[in-house]
């Protein structure tokens, strides 16, 4: 059985209609907002080069970790965690899914 590592908040942002305009922006303003997500203990940036079936409907997907679902409710509903998700209006043309996994730091 895999030992729980915590959790970790998926956000697949949809490919945008600009996109040097998502990438100028996504960089410059809302990673940083994302980095300042109280409780966050790591947070990783995927950008997607493509899917096994060829085109992706992503743009990139950011990873945010959190050591428990407490820390992770608290982060996101924290005044950095409400200021990043207002955000998203601003510069995701392509729309974002967002996933909530608890990780494990073993195989299953």
């Amino acid at each position: 059985m895999a030992k729980s590592a915590g959790v970790k908040v998926l956000v697949l942002y949809g490919a945008p209609a600009d996109q040097d305009l998502f990438d100028a922006y996504f960089e410059q303003t809302h990673c940083p907002l994302l980095a300042k997500i109280d409780r966050l203990d790591a947070l990783s940036i995927n950008r997607v080069a493509g899917a096994a079936s060829g085109a992706s409907p992503y743009r990139v997907v950011a990873e945010l970790h959190f050591g428990s679902e407490e820390a992770m409710q608290e982060g996101l509903n924290s005044e950095s965690g409400q200021k990043m998700a207002r955000d998203f209006a601003r510069f995701a043309s392509g729309g974002a899914t967002v996933l909530i996994c608890h990780s494990s730091s073993e195989a299953i």
